[in-house]
């Protein structure tokens, strides 16, 4: 039996309105009453391998990919009907997400979609992208625009570049379970990725198409990062070679132009396919301020053991140049018999080494892109179980320094202890992670479990720390497995 009593908040709605807290005289703990701070801007910045706020506070980037239907038309990580039907399916999507306590969104855009016919932008796609961004920062959720492609084209059984770019294209196909071999059978492949890495005409049209991103996104709100390309791929050229110079050399250019014309957004670097496959790159540091955004899928040890082994190799390079590092895709398909357990060990692997990430993919499709399943939710919307992964607390801002967190699913129990300094740290607490609701108690200050839903508010009030916040669980929950 416990020694103290504890006053429980029995349900989800409860949460959204009552603190919890221990009613022992002789703990720390103190609720009060607390504003949420108002950032004077959204945008965020490095610090080394830390990622901040604009108030200087820590942020830990947690979230999903806007997923595989977003790869041919209409481009969007959700289906809709028609032009009338696309604001309620958007809601329904954003709000989803919002349930799961997510604070970010890889957003993929595909050249093909923005501009379909050579020397035409699709205004009407471009409308609907920003309402989809719009969306998500009214939840506070940060978005990262993501030119994603896979084996080039949809001509080519893949996505992202228009297939006027290719020479004698084919018809555009999504129904290609085995896609990831063109990159190794598909001259074609070869040969279109052979003219976009060569000096010429189709890397100054994807400039171009970036350039108009880039124009509509650099002061919208909740946009924190642009990535210039989702797994770039070699051609013929030999991939270490490859990796070491064309594409160290183009992500610098790509650094430099885009700083150049959004200087307050981040530009986040991906790796190469196969590099996310066998967990090690030839990359050399590009040149500037960028966050390093490896993929995550090992093929030889796809185990739960070597999770945070893996990861931590992704960790030490981001160290190793002196950025942050953000997973931007990890992920398995939901038929996978361990398929939660092993998407928790992600999670818990991300607590221990202090990285953010995002975990591929959330869409809401009738007809799966080239035959996969990794999306967390069915096609009406409802959720397979391995979602359970991402509905987690987890520190969504840190006043403060000296950061270490992790969290029990099978208790609920979650435990963030940091080296305080002034100013309010916010902690993801979603209601779905808590539905029974759950006890609150940090060793000094106070705190506000009240006047944000879903998160804990926390106030130092100049103790020097360190400072230790918990929630905790009435009952056992989930674990994990």
């Amino acid at each position: 039996m416990l020694a103290r009593v504890r006053i429980w908040c029995l349900a989800a709605a409860v949460l959204a309105t009552t603190a919890c807290h221990s009613s022992s005289p002789s703990a720390p703990s103190s609720a009060c009453t607390l504003s949420p701070p108002a950032a004077p801007d959204w945008r965020l910045h490095t610090d080394g391998t830390l990622l901040e706020d604009s108030l200087n506070r820590v942020v830990f980037l947690r979230g999903v990919d806007g997923g595989g239907r977003s790869k041919w038309s209409p481009y969007m990580p959700f289906e809709y009907a028609s032009e009338s039907d696309f604001p309620a399916a958007l809601a329904s999507y954003v709000d989803r997400a919002a349930t799961w306590g997510i604070n970010s969104m890889r957003v993929p855009w595909t050249w093909a979609a923005l501009e379909p016919t050579k020397g035409t932008y699709d205004m009407g796609w471009l409308s609907r992208y920003e309402q989809l961004v719009d969306a998500l920062w009214a939840k506070g959720i940060y978005s990262v625009v993501d030119f994603h492609q896979d084996v080039y084209s949809e001509c080519l059984c893949g996505d992202g570049f228009p297939c006027w770019t290719i020479a004698n294209p084919m018809p555009p196909m999504h129904d290609c379970p085995m896609w990831s071999l063109e990159y190794l059978e598909n001259t074609g492949v070869e040969h279109a990725f052979d003219a976009f890495w060569a000096p010429g005409a189709v890397q100054t049209e994807y400039l171009a198409a970036w350039d108009q991103m880039i124009k509509a996104f650099a002061d919208k709100p909740g946009v924190v990062g642009f990535e210039p390309i989702n797994e770039p791929a070699s051609g013929s050229a030999s991939a270490g070679t490859f990796e070491e110079t064309t594409l160290t050399d183009f992500y610098s250019m790509m650094i430099a132009h885009m700083s150049g014309l959004a200087p307050k957004v981040l530009v986040f670097v991906d790796t190469t396919g196969i590099n996310g496959t066998f967990v090690e790159t030839n990359l050399n540091r590009p040149t500037g301020n960028f966050v390093f955004a490896p993929h995550f899928y090992p093929a030889l040890n796809a185990s739960i053991e070597y999770v945070s082994t893996g990861l931590q190799v992704w960790s030490n390079l981001g160290a190793k140049w002196n950025v942050p590092t953000w997973v931007g895709e990890f992920g398995t398909g939901h038929g996978k018999a361990d398929a939660l357990a092993y998407m928790t060990a992600h999670f818990a692997a991300f607590d221990a080494l202090g990285l953010g990430g995002a975990e591929w993919e959330y869409s809401v499709e009738t007809t799966l892109w080239n035959g996969e399943t990794n999306s967390l939710v069915a096609a009406d919307g409802g959720e397979y179980p391995v979602a359970q992964a991402v509905i987690r607390p987890y520190a969504r801002a840190v006043a403060g320094r000296s950061i270490s967190q992790s969290y029990d699913p099978a208790s609920g129990t979650f435990t963030l202890t940091y080296t305080p300094a002034t100013g309010i740290t916010e902690v993801a607490a979603p209601a779905r992670a808590y539905p029974s609701g759950m006890s609150v108690t940090v060793s000094a200050g106070c705190y506000d479990a009240t006047s944000v839903p879903g998160k804990v508010l926390v106030d130092a009030q100049g103790a020097a720390g360190p400072l230790t916040v918990t929630l905790t669980s009435p009952v056992a929950l989930s674990d994990g497995g």
